[in-house]
């Protein structure tokens, strides 16, 4: 084979193959969901304690009875049996990240969901901040660090698994 196709077939499938794993790694990694140890209630009274306790962390905006929502709609989601939805912010990273980068306020506050499903299981879910920093450099990869370093934290503790 001449050497100059071989080179293009190679980027071709090198760059393909990187993307199917870039999606693979989007698809199963960017949001994460763990299990508790803990009570619904006991998981949502920990992690509003830990946040509220770690300086310069806090709710901006009350929690949300999502379920309630869905009740009061007749919708639901199929398997649940409660959902309370957490905005979580540190109002200096958010600043520093919004000077550098001012449509990432559409992704602000950071948002945990806990919930209960059918047969009793209760889980947290969140973005996984960690990864989605790696697709940025400077100020946000620093600012973003911070903050998957404080979930690193925080997290644990609310689910009991410290």
């Amino acid at each position: 084979m001449d050497p100059i196709v071989a080179l293009l077939v190679g980027l071709v499938v090198g760059s393909v193959l990187t993307g199917v794993f870039v999606l693979w790694l989007m698809r199963t990694k960017m949001v994460v969901a763990q299990r508790s140890a803990r009570s619904f209630e006991d998981t949502c009274a920990t992690v509003e304690e830990v946040v509220e306790d770690a300086k310069g962390w806090g709710f901006p905006i009350d929690s949300w009875d999502m379920y309630r929502t869905f009740a009061d709609k007749d919708l639901v989601p199929d398997g649940f049996r409660k959902l309370r939805i957490y905005f979580v912010c540190n109002a200096g990273f958010a600043s520093r990240l919004l000077s550098s980068v001012p449509g990432f306020v559409g992704m602000m506050p950071c948002t945990w969901a806990v919930y209960e499903l059918d047969d009793g299981s209760v889980h947290l879910s969140k973005l996984n901040i960690g990864l989605m920093s790696r697709m940025f450099d400077g100020p946000v990869r620093e600012v973003m660090g911070k903050v998957a370093r404080a979930d690193d934290e925080f997290v644990p503790v609310a689910l009991g698994t410290n």
